[in-house]
């Protein structure tokens, strides 16, 4: 089942123990993501230990703080989950530098690796 509203989707794919996950536009608070913490808790509780995300970046807009801080709790929970490998499809340079920022805080900096082709980071998931 999908997760999510205008801004982020989330979605457990169980034949392959992987989160699908995408963030997309300009959010502009915390109001507007209200459930992402409880989508992905939900979501990951789908799935075993073990699992993989597969995540789409490419039309995300860097993050306000808020929605920031709030991301960051999520990986961090993310890892304690047992996440195995995480792919990010990036669009442009400042949503990487987010994106490696946010890794290297939350401890998931060893199992992410950011892609700009989805096939490439498939792939990559399935070693």
């Amino acid at each position: 089942m999908k997760r999510g509203n205008q801004y982020y989707g989330v979605e457990a794919d169980k034949e392959k123990n992987r989160v699908n996950f995408s963030m997309q536009g300009y959010i502009p608070d915390m109001d507007a993501v209200s459930n992402f913490e409880s989508d992905w808790h939900t979501t990951v509780g789908e799935l075993t230990s073990g699992f993989t995300i597969m995540g789409d970046l490419s039309k995300c807009e860097p993050l306000p703080p808020d929605v920031e801080t709030v991301n960051q709790k999520v990986q961090g929970w993310i890892m304690q989950q047992g996440c195995r490998k995480v792919a990010q499809l990036v669009g442009n340079l400042d949503t990487m530098s987010q994106v490696n920022a946010f890794a290297e805080k939350s401890g998931m900096r060893d199992i992410l690796r950011a892609f700009n082709i989805k096939r490439t980071a498939e792939l990559w998931l399935d070693m």
